[in-house]
């Protein structure tokens, strides 16, 4: 990359291949055994013509109602059972979409786009789950909180690093991340039942638990920052640009939002805003542009201090006004970033469920630079 490129804040040259070289894995060796298995259940036995989009709806649309669900019923044992199921299904269909896309020469930007953006919803939406079914009292309650502010900053900063080096890693962290806040504490509920919450032992083993989440993620951040480090964007105007939004997001949901009583207007606002930051750099970089200061998400997020000026009575809903506005727009923003990515390679497509019997797979290797 020349000089001229790194002032510009160009992304690191991205190129999608049949070898994903992208990509550096460390997995353990439970993940690489399902996701192995996952691989090949899609090279034998999905229809060859279906459309790897639809892969990522099923984890999306289940996430969306067990969001709901939580938000509006009392715990119950059936949520954490399904919890499981979620994460699990979201996970296997993962690990097929990008196989089967290969497999049938549907590979693109706005496919590998697609992809994220929904691994990044869904991620937020896991966040603001599993903050409503854990122990919700006493000094239990601080890996929430750290769970709020952090769980969407490790994903940014990740695709942050992506945009930088052109390396795609994944790390461990996920994979603990899921054992600790699906597996323990769904399958705990599942054999135990909802009274498992309130018992001492469990309480003081699950927070521990979530505190070495914590800490693995910790060290993935420096990681992170190490490998962006190295990278020939590495600069002062870099890393202003990348950490000045997540500050400001981050410090005032600390400082202003965490105290609100309407707890989960708060939570969504914050997941809302840092997930538009990691789906903005990415698809910023599958567009050849530099990473934004503030998405649109992020500046209508910064309504909640005006809005605190209005009567008390009020807050409930114009919260509520400012989500469902956020996500209207986090849902336009995605649809524009796939049409600039599906012009710029039409033969591809972006077929959502079915391929047409003409369909015939393209092999030239996809990049983000239009020059490539």
């Amino acid at each position: 990359m020349s000089t001229q490129q790194a002032r510009a804040l160009e992304p690191h040259v991205l190129v999608l291949d049949k070898q994903q070289s992208y990509k550096r894995l460390e997995e353990d060796a439970l993940i690489r055994v399902v996701r192995e298995e996952c691989r090949h259940f899609a090279v034998h036995h999905l229809p060859y013509r279906l459309s790897p989009v639809v892969l990522g709806l099923p984890g999306l649309l289940l996430h969306l109602f067990l969001l709901a669900a939580v938000h509006t019923f009392e715990r119950a044992r059936w949520m954490y059972a399904l919890w499981v199921v979620c994460r699990v299904l979201h996970f296997c269909l993962d690990a097929m979409d990008g196989t089967q896309a290969r497999r049938n020469g549907t590979q693109s930007t706005a496919r590998h786009f697609w992809d994220h953006w929904v691994d990044v919803m869904n991620s937020a939406m896991a966040v603001l789950i599993v903050a409503q079914l854990g122990p919700r009292h006493g000094v239990y309650f601080l890996p929430y909180i750290l769970l709020t502010a952090t769980g969407q900053l490790f994903f940014y900063l990740g695709l942050c690093r992506y945009f930088a080096t052109g390396v795609m890693r994944d790390p461990y962290i996920n994979h603990l991340w899921n054992y600790v806040f699906c597996l323990f504490l769904g399958l705990s509920v599942c054999i135990f039942d909802v009274a498992i919450l309130e018992q001492p032992a469990f309480q003081l083993t699950y927070a521990l638990l979530s505190l070495v989440a914590f800490g693995a993620g910790g060290w993935s951040l420096l990681q992170d920052l190490v490998l962006m480090y190295r990278s020939p964007l590495s600069s002062l105007r870099f890393y202003v640009r990348i950490l000045t939004a997540p500050v400001l997001i981050l410090g005032l949901y600390v400082t202003w939002l965490r105290d609100w009583s309407d707890v989960f207007s708060a939570r969504a606002l914050v997941a809302i805003a840092m997930s538009s930051l990691a789906v903005g750099v990415h698809a910023r970089q599958l567009v050849n542009k530099p990473p934004a200061w503030l998405t649109v998400e992020c500046v209508l997020f910064l309504l909640v201090l005006p809005l605190s000026a209005l009567p008390q009575a009020l807050q409930p809903a114009l919260h509520h006004g400012l989500l469902g506005v956020m996500v209207l727009t986090m849902v336009h923003s995605m649809c524009r970033y796939l049409q600039a990515m599906i012009s710029q390679y039409p033969e591809i497509g972006f077929p959502l469920v079915w391929l047409p019997s003409t369909h015939r797979p393209v092999l030239h290797t996809v990049s983000n630079k239009l020059a490539a």
